[in-house]
């Protein structure tokens, strides 16, 4: 499969500190990938990599074959961690998408019909049709994760970056969105990297995970992490992972 995006020897430094240590990744085109470890091992560094707002100080970064501030604008569609978002905003489900459209409009631009069609397709595209005209804030966490997604799928990107999506959301909604992220990726031939610290959640959905603390501890399909080597590396020596089928009834946890 064709790479969408590559990283090689990457090292990146915050006020001289080292925060990435020669990390080598790749995204291949149509695939789930996965970066977990804990808060502070560079994930959201990584991302911001990605996208260009953050230059390696060593390493090379190419997103469709090309450095990454020089990818075409709406390539790349992203959804932020939650803290840098404000929920209190007063605009509609539909106003939070059409801010996409927005985003390379002059000054007292009108949207046009073709913008309103990609809007309306991306709200259907997360079941979201319905809460259109819907105040966002007065949305549960869950639909407002869909809601925000919609809003990265409106510019119509080849890859999305997902910075923790599932934080806030409990048990069933988590378990939802994450199935609702394959059907995008199926349904839309998206290469999709998301950022969790959730391992156990994540496992079930990607086709490859990436283990980060600063370095990449890991690289590649989920059943091949859950190695005392793998987790300790990035989570500490005390760190178990149960797995529960729900279609053995009264077997043993791994």
């Amino acid at each position: 499969m064709d790479e969408v995006i590559s990283l090689q020897n990457v090292w990146v430094k915050y006020d001289g500190a080292v925060v990435l240590e020669d990390v080598s990744l790749t995204l291949r085109n149509k695939e789930i990938v996965s970066i977990v470890g804990p808060n502070g091992s560079g994930k959201s560094t990584l991302l911001k990599t990605i996208m260009g707002l953050k230059q390696p100080w060593r390493g090379t970064v190419e997103v469709m074959g090309l450095p990454p501030r020089k990818v075409p604008g709406g390539t790349i569609g992203y959804l932020p961690q939650r803290s840098s978002l404000d929920y209190t905003m007063p605009v509609s489900v539909f106003d939070v998408v059409a801010m996409a459209r927005y985003a390379g409009a002059r000054v007292l631009e009108r949207l046009t019909a073709d913008d309103r069609m990609r809007i309306d397709r991306a709200l259907e595209s997360v079941e979201m049709s319905d809460h259109r005209l819907r105040h966002f804030g007065s949305l549960s966490e869950g639909q407002k994760q869909r809601v925000l997604i919609a809003r990265a799928l409106a510019l119509q990107p080849r890859i999305l970056l997902l910075d923790e999506p599932s934080t806030g959301l409990d048990a069933v909604a988590q378990d939802n969105f994450y199935q609702m992220i394959r059907a995008l990726r199926d349904a839309k031939d998206l290469s999709i990297l998301m950022v969790s610290h959730d391992i156990g959640a994540v496992s079930r959905i990607v086709d490859r995970l990436a283990c980060l603390k600063n370095k990449i501890h890991f690289h590649g399909k989920p059943a091949d992490c859950f190695s005392n080597e793998s987790l300790s590396g990035v989570f500490g020596k005390n760190v178990y992972y149960v797995t529960h089928d729900k279609n053995c009834d009264g077997c043993e946890d791994e």
